[in-house]
């Protein structure tokens, strides 16, 4: 199946897709609308982490699967209208990671997404330089993309996908 052709699927695996395959996805998508996502808590699943991507596919397959373990303390997101954080820790869920949320175009391909920035006086000066852009993978389902911002610009360092409880 063609990383295109994930997208409509409603139950995507994207465990096995490398960055450029979720690139590709990630274009062809619809912006994520806030009011979708406000009021929920959001299960993440991370994929395609950058220092992962030139393993041989069934060992990202497997990272994959490892990440979407409990060892991986990352549980999430939750949106409220303008702001939002992550969750850390399954039954627990610690926010950790706040960021104001917009819509405004990517830089990565100009088009439309659900902005996250992390550069809020809230967070340590270490989560800062982080930007998330998300969009609509399927009803109910989000692909996202995390980025660093650095001087020299800003660079994809993961994707992740986030679903409804």
């Amino acid at each position: 199946m063609s990383a295109l052709s994930l997208a409509h699927t409603a139950r995507p695996r994207l465990g096995h897709l490398r960055q450029d395959e979720l690139a590709e996805l990630f274009s062809t998508l619809a912006t994520a609308d806030i009011n979708a996502l406000a009021g929920h808590q959001w299960h993440g699943r991370l994929l395609a982490p950058f220092a992962a991507q030139h393993l041989p596919r069934p060992l990202l397959f497997a990272l994959s699967a490892l990440l979407a373990t409990p060892l991986n303390p990352w549980y999430g997101k939750s949106f409220e209208h303008q702001v939002g954080a992550n969750h850390w820790f399954a039954g627990i869920s610690l926010p950790f990671g706040e960021y104001a949320i917009s819509t405004q175009n990517s830089p990565h391909d100009g088009a439309p997404v659900l902005w996250l920035d992390y550069n809020v006086t809230a967070n340590p000066a270490l989560l800062r330089a982080i930007r998330g852009e998300v969009r609509t993978l399927a009803d109910g389902v989000f692909l996202a993309r995390m980025n660093w911002q650095t001087a020299k610009g800003l660079f994809c360092v993961a994707y992740f996908s986030l679903q409804a409880d």
